[in-house]
């Protein structure tokens, strides 16, 4: 199958370098690129370097493929590289696009400098984050869609979501931002803009599991969440043997989203990671 051109924000400063390596941003499952806006802007202030944030095929304004395991978006990333002639790029990644970034940084070992990667080692199968098989964003967003009365207008039916949200947590709070962009009307019907059950019919099929491989000896920051599910002290262990360079950090009082609900720690932490030279 042939690479898809993913949609994309760009992000360059007065003061951004040309010498420096661009930073290419990747979202979550079910996320976006609209949802990284703060922290791309952040991201490129602080270490003066031009920022690419994707939309990954299969959501936001990406188009919609059938085939969409990692080794597909693997792919898209490696044509994105070539179609923007980058020489040299660091990715900061969130979730399952850390596994994208690492085979990007197998095959193409000498394009990539550093790697940053948020609560995900490479090939995790997420499988703890599943509650009854369902993706927790998706089974909650589809009891946010029964809710919606179809006889409200859009405005109406995002106002109400935005009334809703300012009861919720900060890491609920995001997720209804992302819901209330998300949002659409066809047909006299609500839907959501990324197609969230074909994603969940892709989990269900483990499309997404990619077993482990390689030995990366690039420069990787892990950065989690206190009592991270998907980063652990004994699996950090286990990755150090394949990728020695690899650094991990804690960003206190923090979810899964702990890249948007901290940003300017987080920025803080991944600028110093990469404006560090051995």
């Amino acid at each position: 199958m042939e690479p898809i051109d993913m949609t994309y924000d760009f992000y360059e400063a007065p003061d951004s370098s040309e010498d420096l390596p661009p930073i290419i941003l990747m979202h979550g499952m079910t996320w976006n690129k609209y949802m990284f806006r703060e922290l791309a802007e952040k991201l490129c202030l602080a270490t003066k370097r031009k920022v690419f944030c994707l939309d990954l095929r299969n959501h936001g304004e990406s188009p919609i493929c059938e085939k969409i395991t990692a080794f597909e978006m693997c792919d898209d990333v490696k044509y994105f590289i070539k179609e923007n002639k980058l020489q040299k790029v660091s990715f900061v990644c969130h979730s399952f696009s850390a596994t994208i970034a690492y085979l990007v940084a197998l095959e193409m070992p000498e394009i990539v400098e550093k790697m940053v990667m948020v609560d995900s080692f490479p090939f995790n199968a997420f499988e703890k984050d599943l509650k009854d098989g369902y993706i927790p964003e998706v089974f909650y967003q589809n009891l946010i869609l029964k809710s919606l009365n179809p006889k409200l207008s859009l405005k109406e039916a995002r106002e109400k979501m935005r009334k809703q949200a300012e009861k919720e947590s900060k890491a609920q709070k995001l997720l209804y931002k992302k819901m209330i962009h998300d949002l659409k009307k066809e047909d006299g019907q609500f839907k959501w803009k990324t197609d969230i059950d074909f994603l969940q019919k892709r989990i269900d099929a483990k499309d997404q599991i990619v077993s482990p491989r390689g030995r990366c000896n690039h420069e990787i920051l892990f950065v989690r969440c206190p009592n991270s599910i998907h980063v652990t002290d004994e699996g950090f262990e286990k990755v150090l043997k394949y990728n020695p360079n690899s650094k991990l950090v804690t960003i206190e009082d923090t979810s899964h989203l702990l890249l948007l609900e901290k940003v300017d720690e987080f920025v803080e932490v991944a600028s110093e990671f990469l404006s560090d030279e051995k």
